[in-house]
């Protein structure tokens, strides 16, 4: 059987993506680290609104950008991970009998260090992909509120 590595495919996949020539949003301009949602967003203008909104949008797909390669290449890591072990776990099931598949995995990178490497990218990959979720949903929700004060607007300026 062939060698599994991760790394290899998701170099692959990377490359398949970019031959279709997708058009990907750059990072957005703003230096800050962070912003202010206003409480009320009733107090601020109409194009302070308009700006609220492109730079949740602009952080939006920056985050959903980034957070593709990384899901992508945490299922690589995760399936050649979950293959190795597996591998490996025939000779602890033997020796310890029936135990759990943690019991396994835990048994197998402790007589196997060479897959603590592979075993520490998962765990990054995986939290770095909770973070970028998280943010996210920071953004689409921020812009569905901003969307919706946008449209009271409206709707007033129509009834007037």
């Amino acid at each position: 059987m062939e060698d599994f590595n991760a790394q290899q495919i998701h170099n692959w996949s990377d490359e398949a993506i970019k031959a279709q020539r997708l058009p990907l949003p750059a990072k957005p301009k703003s230096k800050d680290p962070e912003f202010e949602f206003p409480t009320d967003p009733g107090a601020i203008t109409n194009t302070e609104l308009g700006q609220l909104m492109l730079r949740s949008t602009s952080w939006y797909g920056w985050a959903v950008r980034l957070l593709g390669p990384a899901e992508s290449e945490l299922f690589l890591v995760e399936d050649e991970l979950q293959l190795k072990v597996n591998q490996h776990g025939l000779e602890v099931r033997e020796t310890l009998g029936r135990v759990s598949a943690d019991v396994v995995k835990a048994a197998v990178l402790k007589e196997h260090p060479e897959l603590r490497p592979l075993n520490k990218r998962r765990l990054e990959l995986t939290a770095v992909k909770i973070q970028l979720e998280a943010r996210i949903r920071i953004y689409e929700r921020g812009g569905q509120a901003l969307s919706r004060e946008l449209s009271r607007r409206e709707m007033e300026a129509r009834i007037a």
